[in-house]
């Protein structure tokens, strides 16, 4: 399955030690993958962060969209779940982001609070703030509300393990102990590899399938759903779901535009085969654009609605 001259290679080292620490039940193989590292867990004061690896980085040296929304999100999501059960499933319902346009570059650090829960609801609902640095600099900060939700069916959910204690740095994996969706993810990746070592343009992109294709005034994009992106139930991340429609919003504008806002609603959990956005330009002036972006589950249900802000960074022609 996997070539001799690409088993050493750090990505594929750490898709290795990902899929170890996956088999502890309570986070996700991408949190995994990602090396998301919780520092502070309280209601008041939650801190996580992410460093500049190689495979967490694109050719730029800037830590991957998604990536950052995953801290996003995870960040969000941490105080509220601490004031409950630390097992309980948060589904994100809505969740907000003003961008400073500084690089995404060096450690990503999430810190964040709760903001207790909405009053005389049927539904549980918690609210929280977070801001996101990278070093000492602001790059985003924003808001965001999760709904407390059952597990799906039978299914039994745990504490993320890694907030009482560190991962193991080294973690032997025996490879004849793959299962299928494992095997899989191996395998995705090491074509991934290959695909960026032949045509360039960052293994994480491959390996999320991150090609938007631009139109006029507009952007496509869709990637294959699979274990190598899904949270702890199955569906899609909601933070990979989050970079996937910014990706594409900044795919319908030309490369002269910045974003700096984003608002999204969760509507329904991202399932089927492949999780595809689109995005169409509503304004572009001289200074400032809006896009919106929906993302769609293969079986034709909405996933995520989208309303992004971006800005002119130059004089040239937009």
């Amino acid at each position: 399955m996997l070539k001799k001259d690409h088993s050493d290679h750090p990505i594929i080292k750490q898709i290795y030690r990902a899929i170890a620490l996956n088999r502890e039940p309570g986070l996700h193989f991408c949190g995994n993958f990602f090396r998301l590292s919780f520092d502070e867990v309280h209601p008041e004061k939650s801190i996580l962060h992410i460093d500049s690896e190689i495979f967490t980085c694109d050719d730029d040296g800037q830590i991957n969209i998604a990536v950052f929304a995953m801290l996003a999100d995870m960040g969000l999501a941490t105080g509220i779940r601490e004031k409950l059960s630390r097992s309980t499933r948060l589904a994100t319902v809505s969740l907000s982001l003003q961008l400073t346009c500084i690089p995404r570059i060096g450690q990503l650090i999430a810190t964040s609070k709760s903001n207790d829960f909405l009053h005389e609801t049927i539904g549980k609902q918690g609210l929280s703030e977070s801001h996101v640095y990278a070093g000492d600099q602001l790059i985003a900060f924003g808001t965001g509300a999760f709904m407390v939700l059952p597990a799906p069916g039978d299914l039994v959910l745990h504490p993320i393990p890694w907030i009482d204690q560190k991962p193991p740095e080294h973690i032997d994996l025996d490879l004849t102990t793959l299962n299928d969706d494992e095997k899989w993810i191996v395998d995705h990746a090491e074509k991934s590899l290959q695909k960026n070592t032949s045509r360039g343009g960052g293994f994480l992109n491959h390996f999320l399938g991150f090609h938007p294709q631009p139109g006029e005034r507009s952007a496509y994009c869709e990637l294959v759903n699979g274990p190598h992106i899904g949270n702890r139930v199955g569906h899609v991340q909601g933070g990979i779901t989050l970079g996937l429609a910014m990706v594409t919003a900044n795919a319908s504008l030309s490369n002269h535009w910045k974003l700096t806002g984003v608002t999204a609603s969760y509507i329904s959990p991202g399932e089927g085969a492949t999780i595809s956005a689109r995005s169409t330009v509503v304004h572009r002036g001289r200074l400032t654009a809006v896009v919106h972006t929906e993302v769609l589950s293969s079986n034709g249900r909405k996933v995520l609605e989208v309303m992004t802000t971006h800005a002119s960074h130059t004089s040239q022609p937009s």
